[in-house]
């Protein structure tokens, strides 16, 4: 009979069993310590389950709130649809509107993107120049802070006047209206870089165009993306504005037209509408920042 013959159960039970282990490697090691255990991964509980949906579950448990107590408030005053309408006469909106909605996204959606793209690369440049020389920014700054403080709103007609009543015209309302949170968020940024990073960039006689590229931009990129969420929906606010005035397309345009008819319904169908529009964009510049997060890390 083999003696050194080992079989798959020898094996099995010597490896269910610590102290034949830990005996084992201390006859060949001298070592009389024992082998530690693997913790097991604990199994997620509902508590911890929860815990992980809460930032879904608590906007939606809470919107469907509003919308129920709405639905009651109007049902039992009897209140006029005409002035508020209740939210399941607005949803038979959305559907029996819906061909007309869709027709209508893409004016102000291509409009709003467009903008919010040239308003992000003039920022981005004005960010660079005014970071790039101290003399333009002591001359640049003041002029857009003042710019800044003035009801944006005021300046859509003289942009009809400029561009003409077509997409120019809401195309650079959109721009100019939201240029200016790039613009002061990317300064910001370019500025604060850590000090330290500037010192040693110096005593290593790096360039300046070098330091910017690589030191001063990647530390700004979180200001330019925070600047970005909010530019995205002041773009949404200046295309809407400006097809309150000139355009014969789009959801202003198409609320324009419900509200001179008084179908309130479709009024607050639109807003829904423009409302799933600005949070698409807004989700594009978070995927954006997920991404860049990624590249660069935290």
């Amino acid at each position: 009979m083999n003696t050194h013959a080992i079989t798959v159960e020898s094996l099995d039970k010597l490896a269910s069993d610590p102290e034949n282990v830990s005996a084992g490697s201390g006859h060949q090691t001298g070592d009389k310590k024992q082998v530690a255990s693997i913790p097991s991964r604990p199994r997620p509980t509902v508590n911890s389950r929860i815990r992980q949906l809460r930032p879904i579950l608590l906007p939606v448990l809470f919107a469907l709130g509003v919308l129920s107590i709405w639905e009651f408030l109007v049902w039992v005053t009897n209140y006029p649809a005409a002035i508020l309408p209740p939210p399941t006469d607005i949803l038979g909106a959305l559907i029996d509107n819906r061909i007309v909605l869709l027709q209508n996204i893409p004016a102000t959606a291509g409009v709003a993107l467009g903008g919010f793209a040239i308003a992000t690369v003039a920022g981005i440049a004005i960010s660079v120049a005014m970071t790039w020389s101290l003399h333009l920014k002591e001359a640049f700054f003041p002029n857009i802070i003042a710019f800044q403080i003035v009801p944006k709103v005021a300046w859509a007609p003289m942009f009809v006047l400029w561009l003409g009543i077509g997409m120019e015209s809401r195309l650079g309302f959109a721009t100019f209206i939201s240029i200016f949170p790039i613009i002061i968020s990317m300064t910001a940024g370019l500025y604060n870089t850590d000090p330290t990073l500037l010192r040693l960039c110096r005593s290593l006689t790096a360039s300046k165009w070098q330091v910017l590229v690589n030191v001063r931009f990647p530390y700004s990129l979180p200001y330019l993306f925070s600047a970005m969420k909010i530019s995205i929906t002041l773009a949404m606010i200046g295309v809407i504005v400006g097809e309150f005035i000139t355009s014969q397309q789009g959801l202003g345009y198409l609320i324009l037209v419900a509200a001179g008819r008084a179908e309130t319904d479709l009024v607050m169908a639109t807003v829904l509408v423009l409302c799933f529009v600005g949070l698409f964009f807004y989700g594009l510049v978070e995927l954006g920042t997920w991404l860049v997060k990624r590249w660069f890390g935290e």
